[in-house]
């Protein structure tokens, strides 16, 4: 690989993306990924010589061939595929910013635009098909309680799993009603907790004993990426839909805007950089403006979350944090 091609891909991926963008390291792993496949591409599949991969080689033509050839060859989605295309255009960018030579040709590359794909369907649960999933739950047993808790966090959060797994005891502040979560780039946000979602924390953390996080194995390790969705498969076989973490995200994030949650907030409680994110949820309400409007609350699920929707109340917590 010419010098300063590998020079300025080293920069990017250790420096700029670790200690400028702070960006998390299963993003970085991804962004690594990218450029493992396009130098792999270019020497198997272009019969590039090593040091001939530069600059002034690796054109747009040579870019757009890469990405045929994911999507082709290598079976990957358009969503994938323009992933990809970001994580390079990324990088030139950063080169553009260093000034180097070769600047129309990364220019050129920049100019590329993503492919069009179907729009993913935003599922979400009905406040009947929440209920029915949280009354399956046997909360006579150890794990049930223990599902009951991941459950009711998922929802009244907004949480992605990694933050749900990642969650520590010392960032869940049961007195003051709010737990703290690392998102993205770990970007950190306060997020309120409703009074039922206190209680169940309280009764499953009596006794335990927990080293660092609030979800652990046996040997007291953080639980691994899959817990989560292996905790759901449980209970998905109540409902028709399939449901995933981001299942209960979408949840809240729609219950709360059915009751008049300004999408700003929504925005904060779900870690959105721009409110333009969260304006999907507001669109997928208006394609169901003819169903019935029901309020963000369901009630009495066997006394587990008396007041969970208490929105007025989470309004006012948003507000003062």
């Amino acid at each position: 690989m010419n010098k300063d091609f590998a020079y300025y891909l080293s920069k990017y991926l250790k420096d700029y993306l670790v200690l400028e963008r702070n960006m998390s390291s299963n993003t970085i792993r991804s962004y690594k990924k990218t450029f493992e496949l396009l130098i792999d591409y270019l020497i198997n599949k272009k019969n590039f010589k090593i040091n001939y991969i530069n600059f002034e080689t690796v054109t747009r033509d040579i870019i757009i061939e890469f990405l045929n050839y994911l999507e082709e060859e290598k079976k990957n989605t358009i969503r994938t595929r323009n992933q990809r295309l970001a994580c390079i255009k990324s990088f030139y960018q950063y080169c553009l910013i260093e000034e180097i030579e070769n600047i129309k040709n990364i220019k050129e590359i920049l100019a590329i635009k993503s492919k069009k794909h179907p729009k993913k369907v935003i599922d979400y649960l009905t406040e009947e098909e929440l209920k029915t999933i949280l009354e399956s739950i046997d909360t006579t047993t150890k794990i049930g309680r223990r599902d009951l808790v991941i459950l009711s966090l998922l929802y009244d959060t907004a949480a992605r799993a990694s933050e749900i797994i990642n969650l520590k005891i010392e960032d869940i502040r049961l007195e003051e009603k709010y737990v703290i979560l690392y998102g993205k780039g770990s970007k950190q946000r306060v997020v309120p907790l409703m009074e039922n979602t206190v209680n169940l924390l309280k009764q499953y953390l009596k006794g335990k004993n927990l080293k660092v996080y609030l979800f652990e194995n046996k040997n007291n390790q953080k639980m691994n990426n899959f817990f989560i969705k292996d905790v759901l498969l449980k209970y998905n076989k109540k409902i028709s839909k399939k449901i995933t973490p981001h299942t209960f995200r979408h949840t809240r994030a729609i219950h709360l805007l059915k009751s008049g949650v300004p999408l700003i907030m929504i925005r904060d409680l779900l870690g959105h950089e721009s409110v333009v994110t969260t304006e999907i949820y507001a669109k997928v309400l208006e394609k169901d403006k003819f169903k019935a409007i029901e309020e963000a609350s369901f009630q009495d699920i066997n006394n587990k979350l008396d007041d969970w929707n208490d929105d007025k109340e989470l309004l006012s917590q948003l507000l003062n944090l």
